[in-house]
Formats: C-alpha cells, sequence, structure tokens
C-alpha cells in the first residue's frame, strides 16, 4: 500500500474511533453532567489500542474503560488534529485543551518541585500497588478541590492511624511561584479508618468519585469495602475518623464466608488481589486466598452481595483479575497459571488456561489484557524450567505462549509489571515496545531494563531489542527490586518511570528515574533522562495525571515509599524521618 493510501487508511479507522469516542463523551455528560476521569491499578492493565477496526471500536462504545483510555492515550492527538485542519470536533475544543502537548517551561523546568506527606510510621502505601488519582472534569483545567488521590495505608487502623486517606490541593510544589493550589504540601481532603485490619492492595473509584472500593484485611477475613466519603472528615493521616456521621458511610461484605452459586463458604484472606470494576455492569470481580474468583453485584448502587463464584485453583492465592469487555471474559493467575473465564448471568464458564511458571507464587501482579489484538501478558520470576524471570505473551484463547528470558531466575525476588509505550497504544504491537524490569545477567539480586519489540504479526520477539540496562539503579548498583513500570506520552514526548529499592529497607537504591522512550531506547547503556532519589525502601506502583499547560504542577506521578525514613531529595518537602511517605513528582522535571 502506498503511503498515502496508509496515511488515509489510518485517518479513516482514527475517525471512527473518534465517533464512537464523541458519542461516548456525549453518554458521559448525559449521565453525569460533567467528564470525569478515576485512574487506579486497573487502568494500565486491560488495553484498548487506538487505530482499531471500526468494528473493535463499536463493540466498546458503552463500556466507560474505553473511554478513560481515550481520554488518556488519544486526546493529545485528536486536539493536534483538531487545530491543523482548522476544525472543532463536535464543537466541543477546549476540552482537549485539558491535555496540553507542552510540558512545563520557563523557569517551572529548573525547579526542584515535589511534595511528600507523612502516612505515619505504621505502614505506607502498599509494594506493588497502586494510588487512585481522579481528576473531576477533563473539559475544565485541573481543580485545586475536585481533583484528588486516595492512597491505602497498610497499617493497623486506629485512633491515631488511618488506613485510607485522600489529598486534595495536589497541584503545589516547593519551588518559587508553584504553589498553584495556595502552600507548598497537599490538603488531607479525608482521613478513615476502616475495619479492624491493614489495607494491604490497591482502591479502586466510582465513575464519579464519590465512592472507593478496597479490600481490607480485617480479622479474620478480607473485606470488600464500598466507601462514601465525606470531605473534611479526619484532619490527618494520624487523625482519622470511623465513617458513618454527616453522610459518609461504608459497606462491608465478608464475600469469601458466603455460600452462593459455584462454590460454599470458604472464609479466607486476600493477600493479593485488588477487585476490578466492571464499570458497565456495576460489577466487580476479585480473587481470594482460597483460590476463588468472584464476582460481586450492586458495587456502587445499591448493596454489594456476591453473585457467583468458582473455584480457579484450590487454596492458591490469586492475582487480580482482569475484565476485558471485548473478549468477555476475566483473566486471572494463580501464581504459575493463566486462566480464563466467560461471567454469565449465573455462573462462570472456563475459558481456557495455561501454565507458564514452574514454581507456584511465581506470577505476582495479574495479566495486562489487550483485547483488541488478542494478546495476554504476564511478567513471571520464573518459567517452566525455573531458570529464567520472564514475560509471557499469550492469545486470549490461552492456546500458546511465547516468553521472553529477563535474567536469572532469584529466589524471593519480585519480578512486577512492565508497560508499553506510546507507539504499541497508538499502532498495535507491530509499531511499539515493551518495556520492563528483569535480573542482572551476573547478579539476579539486582534488577535490570529490558526493551522487546515485536513482529509484525503482533507476536513478541524472543531476543530483547535493549537486553538488562542497569542504569535504573543507583551507581553503586546494590541489591533492589523494581516498582511496576509505568509510562505517559504527553502528547510531544513518552516518558517511562521506574522506581527501585529494597523493600523495608534504606540500603537499597531508594530512586525513581524517568526514560525518554519517545523514540526506543538506543542500548544497554543509555541513560536515564532524570533521576529523584531518597525515597526509602523505593516506590509503589505510580499514578499519574494527564498532562495539563493552564496549571502547573498538575503534570505529575503519585506513589507511596515502601519503608520509613521520609523523603529526604534535594528540594523536597520531607515527610519526617520515621514515617512512610505519600509523594507527588512532576513529571517533567523529575530531578
Amino acid at each position: 500500500m502506498s503511503s498515502v493510501g496508509s496515511n488515509q487508511s489510518k485517518l479513516s479507522r482514527l475517525c471512527a474511533t473518534v465517533a464512537v469516542a464523541a458519542a461516548l463523551v456525549g453518554t458521559c455528560v448525559a449521565q453525569q453532567g460533567h467528564i470525569g476521569v478515576p485512574q487506579d491499578w486497573s487502568t494500565r492493565h486491560m488495553i484498548f489500542t487506538n487505530l482499531s477496526s471500526p468494528e473493535k471500536a463499536a463493540a466498546v462504545a458503552d463500556d466507560p474503560r474505553a473511554w478513560i483510555h481515550w481520554a488518556q492515550h488519544t486526546s493529545p492527538l485528536l486536539r493536534a488534529i483538531s487545530r491543523r485542519s482548522g476544525r472543532v470536533l463536535d464543537g466541543a475544543e477546549p476540552e482537549f485543551d485539558r491535555f496540553s502537548t507542552s510540558t512545563v517551561k520557563g523557569k517551572q523546568k529548573n525547579s526542584k518541585i515535589d511534595w511528600a506527606i507523612s502516612l505515619g510510621n505504621n505502614g505506607g502505601m502498599p509494594v506493588a500497588e497502586t494510588p487512585a488519582k481522579y481528576s473531576f472534569d477533563i473539559s475544565l483545567a485541573p481543580d485545586c478541590t475536585k481533583d484528588f488521590v486516595v492512597y491505602v495505608i497498610a497499617a493497623t487502623p486506629g485512633a491515631g492511624q488511618a488506613n485510607i486517606v485522600a489529598f486534595n490541593n495536589l497541584y503545589n510544589g516547593t519551588g518559587t511561584g508553584q504553589q498553584t493550589c495556595g502552600g507548598t504540601d497537599p490538603n488531607t481532603m479525608w482521613s478513615y479508618r476502616v475495619g479492624n485490619g491493614p489495607n494491604f492492595l490497591s482502591p479502586v473509584l466510582s465513575l464519579d468519585g464519590k465512592k472507593v472500593a478496597f479490600i481490607s484485611s480485617s480479622t479474620p477475613n478480607a473485606t470488600f469495602n464500598v466507601l462514601t466519603w465525606v470531605a473534611g472528615q479526619g484532619s490527618s493521616p494520624t487523625s482519622p475518623v470511623a465513617p458513618g456521621t454527616g453522610g459518609s458511610s461504608v459497606i462491608s461484605l465478608d464475600y469469601t464466608n458466603v455460600s452462593t452459586a459455584g462454590c460454599t463458604a470458604n472464609a479466607a484472606a486476600d493477600s493479593n488481589s485488588s477487585p476490578f470494576i466492571d464499570y458497565k455492569n456495576n460489577a466487580a470481580y476479585v480473587g481470594a486466598d482460597n483460590g476463588k474468583l468472584y464476582r460481586i453485584k450492586n458495587v456502587f448502587s445499591g448493596t454489594p452481595t456476591v453473585d457467583y463464584c468458582i473455584t480457579v485453583s484450590a487454596n492458591r492465592a490469586l492475582t487480580s483479575p482482569v475484565f476485558d469487555s471485548f473478549a468477555g471474559k476475566v483473566f486471572i493467575s494463580d501464581g504459575q497459571s493463566v486462566f480464563g473465564f466467560t461471567p454469565g448471568a449465573s455462573s462462570f464458564t472456563a475459558a481456557g488456561s495455561i501454565q507458564v511458571a514452574g514454581t507456584p507464587g511465581s506470577i505476582i501482579l495479574s495479566p495486562m489484557v489487550d483485547g483488541f489484538n488478542g494478546w495476554v501478558y504476564v511478567f513471571s520470576g520464573n518459567n517452566l524450567a525455573n531458570t529464567n524471570t520472564i514475560v509471557s505473551q499469550m492469545p486470549t484463547t490461552l492456546a500458546s505462549h511465547v516468553d521472553v528470558l529477563l535474567g536469572p531466575s532469584f529466589n524471593g525476588q519480585y519480578i512486577l509489571d512492565g508497560d508499553f509505550d506510546n507507539k504499541y497504544y497508538n499502532n498495535g504491537p507491530a509499531a511499539g515496545t515493551l518495556y520492563a524490569c528483569g535480573t542482572q545477567a551476573g547478579s539476579n539480586a539486582k534488577p535490570a531494563l529490558y526493551a522487546m519489540s515485536f513482529a509484525a504479526n503482533g507476536v513478541i520477539n524472543t531476543t530483547p531489542a535493549v537486553n538488562g540496562n542497569i542504569r535504573i539503579n543507583a551507581g553503586t548498583n546494590p541489591d533492589s527490586v523494581c516498582s511496576p513500570l509505568f509510562s505517559f506520552f504527553d502528547g510531544t514526548t513518552d516518558r517511562l518511570f521506574v522506581g527501585t529499592g529494597s523493600i523495608n529497607s534504606t540500603t537499597g537504591s531508594n530512586m525513581v528515574t524517568m526514560w525518554n522512550i519517545t523514540n526506543r531506547l538506543a542500548s544497554a547503556t543509555t541513560a536515564p533522562t532524570a533521576t529523584a532519589t531518597g525515597y526509602a525502601g523505593g516506590s509503589s506502583a505510580f499514578t499519574i495525571d494527564n498532562n495539563a499547560t493552564s496549571v502547573p504542577q498538575a503534570a505529575s506521578i503519585y506513589f507511596g515509599t515502601l519503608a520509613p525514613g521520609g523523603s529526604t531529595a534535594s528540594g523536597t518537602r520531607k515527610c519526617g524521618a520515621n514515617n512512610y511517605c505519600a509523594v507527588k513528582l512532576t513529571q517533567s522535571v523529575l530531578q
């Protein structure tokens, strides 16, 4: 096909996607009066690549996740196309101003802009888990009051310790002229103690942001909680209140201790499975350490109730599930194999399984699902032979798998999620790159960064394009593990964020690196664009703002530290020498 023909084909497919997105925008406005964007751990695990066929785009037009994905990955491109053509898309050009293609300029670029707020000294954001961020209205400038970020806290709640907290007034920094929302720190929007146990798993938000669902490790069993919050309740993470007054409430469901369709009561903890919300059907999918997968109905309206469940792998701790509305399947792992299930009116139907690891517990986090292109990815500390860490790609049928070796296996070494570059999101696997952390060839207790390419048919190439970049670690290269990776495209620059540290210790690298991946990394010796240090234990998983120039500081990453020790990076707001921290770094000036 000629270049002109190829461009015309892409344009026609893009226009079809735009039409679907425009219809979805109208639906959102009609339903809630504004277009809010919730982001949580699941946002990056369910992938809707752009430039798909009109049929595929139409198939998920009523899935709010498709809109959320489009808002994150497509709107800078659409805004640029609109302006170049001299046209206003559907009369809504201002909404694209929320996603500017420019980065912070001038004096801001040289400022060290950061805040770090104490979550208390009893626990912080858990390993590999993700804060949840809510942007109230993408058609408006970032909002100091209505935009907020939610952190769970791995600490037993009490009068002096919250286990879930939210901050607003986010868009502040310590650099001169950076107090966009007033002051240098965020405000505690609300702070609660819920149940009697710590929160080890990621929170998820309702579409309107008014409710938060999360798993609490309450004694004796895990509970599924839906919190309705009220701003102003609880003054700090160490001065929380119990919900239940002034309009706040919490509904707690002892979901494993229920006999229902598909399985009998089997009370258990949940150490590894955050809930995945099916917004379209007001349902949640969640696993537990008893090896069962649950569907919970009436999550954000009505009373949450276990709908049905199924045994995936008896008495195995399950990962978080991912529901792919395009394939109509839930994908989940027991730490060794990947399983697919089709949810029906009253039960799950098995839809395939495949073993990719030789040792149970090798797969820590949930599958990443690209339903449009028909692929599922997992990251594992062991391959079938227990010789290497891997990323494993399999079709959504789970009929086979292809592994890429990411260094030698190491017992106890976490291998967590990688992420794709913008070219993958916009043009599919053949054009894109997958980045992941593995181990170093000569030292399996130390991390290294790998880049993987794809064949024309979308199958991952088994030889990495970049093999073992150790610059993600500190100059002394101590034993450390990686956070889940996170990429973000602001319309001009594609960036990758990587945290490394020695979990529950201050002896590791304790740093966050930022990489320019607009073009694939050139070699294993490429240096990061910028580095931030002093984050004890390394970082949790990241969540992110969409890029904006109308409000300084509204282009940031959020995470938590994994050990007490405060933030000691130059120019930052310290959260205290013995505390766990909630941290914000401005992405375009990370240093």
